[in-house]
């Protein structure tokens, strides 16, 4: 039942971006205009320790150990990371940069880090990370859906100049929660012409928030605990990518978070991208 969720929405959410303009005008359901996402050009990371804990209960019910608690007990491991995806052999959910008409070759690159089946988060208001090979003033859609049933939750035009590098987009700052066990469905459109959606150049991929189960709440909680690890490894990709960026805007540098996150990048069968720190400009703190 799960996959056909995931087919029939994905299949609808396309045929959204072809015939709905209310995203190329401008329109936001959520009342935002999207001007910090836009403008970060790496990941906005927080100072140690003072990201958000990840909302993994509903209201009323006692949430999981906070991730990042853990995270400021223990530094990255050096050690080899590896991601488990939990929904092996699921329908693919993830986007390329593909235009769905002639016309678009100036539009730059565009890539949604995500695995190429839906991906998963503890978290009711993830982060969403994403490349853009050059800095564009091409209008640029965000639209988060809810496939079942069918709803449209926000639709963003982000700030413009959009800058390079690789990108993030928190749903904190854009109203949506998600709920556990829910599909949804996240896009973004690079639309050259308002007017004529089918040049857009859409990217995006599947994400579905999940409860920490005991075992895992334990590991988190472990002293010593490598956060990215214990979460790629439990299938999380969403706050893995997010504990990796977090760790590379507080240490530059540092080429063993590169080389992780890129790591889970390859792991996914992503597009080869300039992500290590002499090849990625647009990657320093902002």
């Amino acid at each position: 039942m799960r996959r056909q969720t995931w087919r029939t929405g994905l299949a609808v959410s396309l045929g959204l971006t072809l015939a709905s303009s209310a995203c190329g005008d401008g329109g936001s359901a959520a009342g935002q205009t999207g001007a910090e996402a836009g403008k970060a050009s790496a990941p906005e990371v927080a100072e140690a320790g003072k990201a958000s804990a990840p909302e993994v209960a509903e209201a009323g019910k006692a949430s999981a150990p906070e991730v990042a608690e853990a995270g400021r007990r223990s530094p990255v491991a050096a050690s080899p990371i590896r991601f488990e995806p939990p929904n092996r052999g699921a329908p693919k959910t993830r986007l390329g940069g593909a235009t769905r008409s002639t016309g678009a070759g100036s539009l730059p690159r565009i890539e949604a880090l995500v695995p190429e089946e839906p991906g998963w988060t503890l978290r009711a208001q993830p982060v969403l990370y994403w490349y853009l090979a050059e800095t564009t003033d091409t209008q640029l859609d965000f639209v988060l859906l809810r496939l079942d049933p069918m709803e449209t939750l926000a639709q963003v035009t982000l700030e413009r100049p959009v800058r390079d590098g690789v990108q993030r987009l928190d749903l904190a700052e854009h109203g949506p929660k998600l709920e556990p066990g829910v599909a949804y469905q996240w896009l973004l459109k690079l639309v050259p012409n308002p007017e004529d959606h089918s040049y857009d150049q859409v990217v995006g991929g599947g994400i579905e928030r999940v409860t920490a189960s005991p075992e895992l709440e334990g590991k988190l909680a472990t002293p010593g605990a490598s956060l990215p690890h214990v979460l790629a490894e439990a299938g999380i990709w969403y706050d893995a990518i997010d504990a990796l960026s977090r760790g590379i805007d507080a240490e530059p540098g540092n080429r063993s978070l590169w080389n992780q996150r890129a790591a889970l990048f390859r792991q996914v069968s992503l597009p080869a991208l300039p992500l290590d720190s002499d090849a990625a400009p647009g990657l320093s703190p902002r």
